[in-house]
């Protein structure tokens, strides 16, 4: 017999958190759905069922016979459906001969170390590379490098590829510390010597086609292949510039030296994310996306928002909202 769609496991996890909150609002939140969201899908397994599962008449809301009956059962198969996944997911974990990990430079250089020691078992033996996006990419495709870490989406859609998000990372105005002027309109600061990344990056072309939505015709003065470079050239009063929290990040040490302020028109964005070739790794390019992830939250990005604690407010993480980003003339 066929089960009806909305009888599933995300389902009946919805139910049981309501069933165990005592309430879809409560519900929703450890869930990180909205109310109307779990309301939904509470009233589509009723609907399936045919059954009322709360009665709806009290609060806290009480499981009626049909809805005790589910929830008692449900926990059961919620709990064998985890035992199933871990194990199918460890048998799928094995430890690598070797693995050879390509990231961009900003997060090789902040993570790479990190990685390793806390995820030595995945390999016998590690290989970081660090290097801008395409190269990276390329090397991916012709199975030169069994993953990377990727900060732009042209991967998505590459047939036999698998993607695992880690985290959306602002673009922010960069100055050295001793300029005191206006950080917008951005017309105004076209004027000023512009510190570009090289066109060869992912990110430079990024920034490049921004500029161009924009129409701000910024004269092209010195441009750098390196975050380390460009943002030095910034700090010793070269120009200003277009950057990101974690180019920053690996650089903080310049922090003091530089004036960051957040871009109010034209706000834009890059995805960080693992990608590897489907199949060919198990379970590990999840793994590996997930300590990428954890590194940055817990161990290395405090640094960065202790300096410049509302940039925390505009990075997103898998599964969190987004900022409402403004289109680039300012509207929403």
């Amino acid at each position: 017999m066929d089960l009806p769609q909305s009888f599933d496991l995300r389902a009946l996890r919805v139910f049981v958190m309501v069933a165990e909150a005592g309430g879809m609002t409560s519900a929703a939140k450890q869930l990180g759905l909205t109310q109307s969201s779990v309301s939904q899908i509470v009233g589509n397994l009723e609907e399936a069922l045919g059954s009322e599962l709360f009665d709806r008449s009290v609060r806290p809301l009480a499981l009626t016979a049909a809805g005790t009956t589910l929830y008692e059962r449900g926990r059961v198969i919620l709990a064998e459906a985890g035992d199933l996944y871990r194990g199918l997911r460890d048998r799928d974990l094995r430890q690598l001969s070797s693995l050879t990990l390509a990231m961009a430079e900003s997060i090789a250089n902040t993570v790479g170390p990190l990685l390793v020691a806390e995820q030595r078992q995945l390999a016998k033996r590690w290989r970081i590379w660090a290097g801008i996006s395409p190269d990276n990419h390329a090397a991916l495709l012709n199975h030169t490098v069994d993953a990377v870490v990727t900060t732009t989406d042209e991967l998505d859609g590459v047939e036999g590829l698998e993607s695992h998000a880690i985290l959306t990372e602002p673009f922010v105005l960069v100055f050295p510390a001793s300029y005191d002027g206006p950080a917008e309109p951005l017309e105004a600061l076209a004027a000023m010597p512009f510190v570009r990344y090289s066109l060869r990056s992912a990110i430079g072309r990024q920034i490049e086609g921004q500029l161009n939505r924009l129409r701000l015709n910024v004269p092209i003065e010195v441009e750098f292949d390196t975050a380390s470079s460009q943002l030095s050239a910034v700090a010793d009063g070269m120009g200003w510039s277009l950057s990101t929290p974690l180019c920053l990040l690996q650089e903080i040490r310049q922090i003091e030296r530089l004036r960051v302020e957040p871009l109010k028109r034209g706000r834009f964005s890059r995805p960080i994310s693992l990608v590897a070739r489907r199949g060919d790794l198990g379970a590990t390019p999840e793994v590996l996306a997930a300590a990428v992830r954890d590194i940055l939250k817990r161990r290395r990005l405090p640094d960065l928002f202790a300096a410049l604690p509302w940039l925390s407010e505009l990075i997103t993480w898998p599964e969190e909202p987004r900022p409402n980003l403004r289109s680039i003339d300012g509207s929403r």
